[in-house]
Formats: C-alpha cells, sequence, structure tokens
C-alpha cells in the first residue's frame, strides 16, 4: 500500500508519527506473529457489562506530574489534568520496562480507589506524595516538587523520547480534536460530515482477526486481509449495542494507522494491549490471533 499523503501523520496530529500505545512499538513485518491456521476463539458467554467507572487515562489539557521513584530509579509519573477533574493517570519510563510495568499495575489500582472515593483528579494524585515506598510501585518523595507539561504527549516524550506517540482516542475532557462537546447539550460543532480516510473494507481472501472485548465480554473482531489492503471492525451480534458503541473508536484507529501508511495486518496486531476503553473495550495483550478462509465466515462466527 502506498503511503497516503500525510506522512508520519494521524488525523488531526500532523507530524506525529503512529502507534496506538507508545509503550508498544509496532511489531515488524515478518515477525513472530504470522498468522495461526486455527480454529475461531469461541464467543465469550453472556451480556456485554462494562468495566467499572475510573479517571479518564488521557487529555489535551496541561498536565500536573509527580514522578515515582524506586531505589532512585524513575520507574515513571502520575500525572493529572489541569482542569478535568475525572483525566489522571500513570506514564511509565520504559527504560524499566517490567519494574515499570508492575508499577503501573499498582498505580491504576490507587488511582481506581480514589476515584471510588470521589477526589478530583489532582487530589487523587497529591495524596500518594510522602506515603512509603511499595516494593513494585516505587513511591513519590516526600519532597517531590509539582511540574507541569503542556501535554501529556510532551510529558510522554521526555520520558521515553524513542517512543512513538499516539494521539489518544478520539473524546479526550469530553470533547472532540476540533473542540466540538461530544455532550451534544453543551454546544455543536460544524454540521458537517466527512469519511475518515480508510481501509478497505472488504476482501475476497482469508483474513486474520483479533477479539475485542469489554467488561470481560466479546463484543467485535477487528480484522485485515492476509493478503492485500483491507481491514476494519466488526461487531457480534449478540452484543448488541454495545458491540455498535464500540465501532466508532475501533474505526478512527484504522483511519489513523491507514493514513499513517501501516500495513493492515500489522496496524491490528498493534492494537493489542491497549488500555480498555469504557465504551469500546480492548483488544486484550494476550489475545490469540485467529484466521478465518474468508470475510463472510468471519461475518457467520460474528453472528453467534
Amino acid at each position: 500500500m502506498s503511503t497516503p499523503p500525510h506522512p508520519g501523520g494521524n488525523s488531526g496530529y500532523p507530524g506525529m508519527p503512529w502507534s496506538p500505545d507508545p509503550s508498544r512499538p509496532l511489531p515488524s513485518p515478518g515477525g513472530a506473529h504470522d498468522p495461526l491456521d486455527l480454529p475461531p476463539a469461541p464467543a465469550l458467554p453472556g451480556e456485554p457489562v462494562p468495566p467499572p467507572e475510573s479517571y479518564e487515562r488521557s487529555t489535551r489539557q496541561r498536565v500536573l506530574y509527580l514522578p515515582v521513584m524506586a531505589g532512585g530509579d524513575l520507574l515513571g509519573y502520575v500525572w493529572a489534568a489541569e482542569s478535568n477533574t475525572k483525566a489522571c493517570g500513570f506514564i511509565r519510563n520504559l527504560a524499566f520496562f517490567e519494574r515499570s510495568l508492575d508499577a503501573s499495575s499498582l498505580w491504576n489500582r490507587r488511582l481506581d480507589q480514589s476515584y471510588g472515593e470521589g477526589l478530583p483528579a489532582q487530589d487523587a494524585v497529591r495524596r500518594w506524595r510522602g506515603a512509603p515506598e511499595d516494593p513494585e510501585g516505587g513511591a513519590i518523595p516526600a519532597d517531590a516538587q509539582e511540574q507541569w507539561a503542556q501535554s501529556l504527549s510532551e510529558l510522554g516524550a521526555s520520558l521515553n523520547p524513542d517512543a512513538p506517540r499516539s494521539p489518544g482516542p478520539l473524546v479526550q475532557d469530553g470533547l472532540y480534536p476540533d473542540g466540538t462537546p461530544a455532550d451534544r447539550s453543551k454546544g455543536w460543532g460544524p454540521l458537517v460530515s466527512a469519511p475518515m480516510p480508510a481501509y478497505p473494507e472488504e476482501t475476497a481472501g482469508p483474513v486474520v482477526h483479533l477479539p475485542v472485548v469489554l467488561g470481560g465480554n466479546l463484543v467485535g473482531y477487528v480484522w485485515a486481509a492476509v493478503s492485500g489492503d483491507a481491514a476494519g471492525y466488526l461487531r457480534r451480534v449478540p452484543a448488541g449495542r454495545a458491540g455498535e458503541i464500540a465501532t466508532g473508536l475501533w474505526k478512527a484507529r484504522l483511519s489513523d494507522a491507514y493514513e499513517a501508511g501501516v500495513n493492515a495486518v500489522q496496524a491490528i496486531r498493534a492494537f493489542r494491549g491497549l488500555p480498555e476503553d469504557h465504551l469500546s473495550g480492548t483488544v486484550p495483550a494476550d489475545a490469540a490471533e485467529q484466521q478465518a478462509p474468508g470475510l463472510a465466515d468471519l461475518r457467520r462466527l460474528a453472528e453467534q
């Protein structure tokens, strides 16, 4: 596939190299993840159940941040949005890959706890300054100074300068990239609809696919043609409305990959392990790649 006329770009983010997650560089073509000729994974039982609510893990606002240290090593930063009281998270230092992964688990649990207690995002971050050091997750030193970054992307670039950047979800802080409120009761943007650039959504050959899971339930599949450019998202019919709602984010991510000139199969593989979106779910990090003889076969599977 030839690279479209926006080299290295994402929709609305010119000049930013594409990757759906800064901590997951794209796999090399021809690597160890070639499609496996395995039977399709069975659908997970039960009605989709949304995961528990928590803080948003992305923002386009300025961010306050504090260091998380362990034995003198910087494992990452906890951050909070400037005015969005429901946006905060932990950003890993990839130089300490395994240790920062353990730290991420701890800090996300702590933030989830603070959300359940109703704390604003900045208070949720500040409350842990000076707490005893956790053997796996480290600590925020008692004398740590609050600092500010112009954006979460800027903070990530300062911490992991060699990692690809990601624009994050389409809606952040309740707004689309152009400032249009996601809640239409708060205003309307330009009433102009333009199709997103995208991979072809039909193919005659075999396809590889990965499950999209929301709250532990299978709601759809992301798929790509084994040969050629085709790729897309296919909702699982029994998931009902949950599968339909998930469509928007996965199509937006595929559009970003297409604009960046990423091979379709490599694009869906890079979706593994993204943080679970409360509306669109995730492709689990350990999801097994499956292959179907054709798109019609995958559509039949999605009806089960």
